[in-house]
């Protein structure tokens, strides 16, 4: 599996984002510019172990993902359980929190990821890259400024906020 880090610092405490990105989980698409939309599959309605989401980034393109680890409130993993995404073969995350401050939060999110054929690694690692990096400046937008971030907004919050 491929593997890439990612680390951002969010000016919000470690009990706020831990509510946005687990307790909020299905709800991923109010700050993930690269989703239309998202929700709990199952019955479900909070983040959880065993929690599955839904997620559409087109009329076409979607991905449900399990929580399937769960370390307090430090640390959870996410595996995509089912997907149509072009020449991916399995995915899957671990998002690490750490308190810097008492309203400062270290993130750390760490994707894994492999291809089908192998070589597109090379041609879709830098895409899935820029997703991953969309959603992780959104997630700290809507946890700073209680605005959500979609599509259609992100280019214009992006220049202004960064």
């Amino acid at each position: 599996m491929n593997q890439s880090e990612f680390r951002d610092v969010i000016n919000a405490s470690k009990e706020k984002t831990w509510d946005v990105l687990f307790n909020q989980y299905g709800d991923i698409h109010i700050h993930n510019p690269t989703m239309v939309s998202s929700n709990y599959m199952h019955g479900g309605s909070k983040g959880e172990l065993n929690s599955v989401r839904h997620c559409k980034f087109s009329e076409k393109l979607f991905l449900d993902e399990k929580i399937t680890e769960v370390v307090g409130n430090d640390s959870f993993k996410i595996v995509v359980v089912d997907h149509n995404l072009p020449f991916v073969k399995e995915m899957s995350a671990v998002y690490e929190l750490s308190a810097i401050g008492d309203q400062k939060t270290e993130l750390k999110m760490t994707s894994f990821n492999s291809f089908s054929p192998g070589f597109m690694k090379y041609l879709m690692g830098g895409q899935m890259a820029k997703s991953l990096l969309k959603h992780l400046f959104g997630m700290k937008y809507y946890l700073e400024t209680g605005k959500i971030v979609d599509k259609d907004n992100y280019s214009e919050i992006f220049k202004a906020y960064k």
